[in-house]
Formats: C-alpha cells, sequence, structure tokens
C-alpha cells in the first residue's frame, strides 16, 4: 500500500468545497434575480389593472 498524498488529498476536498460554494452562490443570485423580475412583473401588472378600473 503507498502512503498517502495529503497535500493532493487536501487540494482534491478544498477543490471540491470551492466547487459547491461556487454553485451554491450562483444558484442564490440566479433565485434573486428572478424573484425581483417576478416582484417586478407582478407589480406592473396590478399597477395596470389598477389604471383599468
Amino acid at each position: 500500500m503507498e502512503p498517502i498524498n495529503w497535500g493532493q488529498a487536501w487540494s482534491i476536498v478544498g477543490g471540491g468545497l470551492l466547487t459547491t460554494f461556487t454553485i451554491m452562490t450562483l444558484l442564490a443570485v440566479t433565485t434573486n434575480l428572478l424573484g425581483k423580475i417576478f416582484v417586478s412583473m407582478e407589480k406592473r401588472k396590478e399597477a395596470k389593472s389598477g389604471e383599468a378600473k
């Protein structure tokens, strides 16, 4: 059995954590932007229906 290369092991773990946090950050930003878009669309819709009455 070969000795464990701890430098490479921690590099793999660090890369995995970095990838995970990057993906989670992108998902959070995307969700936030989509939420703002839908809220804006809903406000426009309500304002338009309010003017029509």
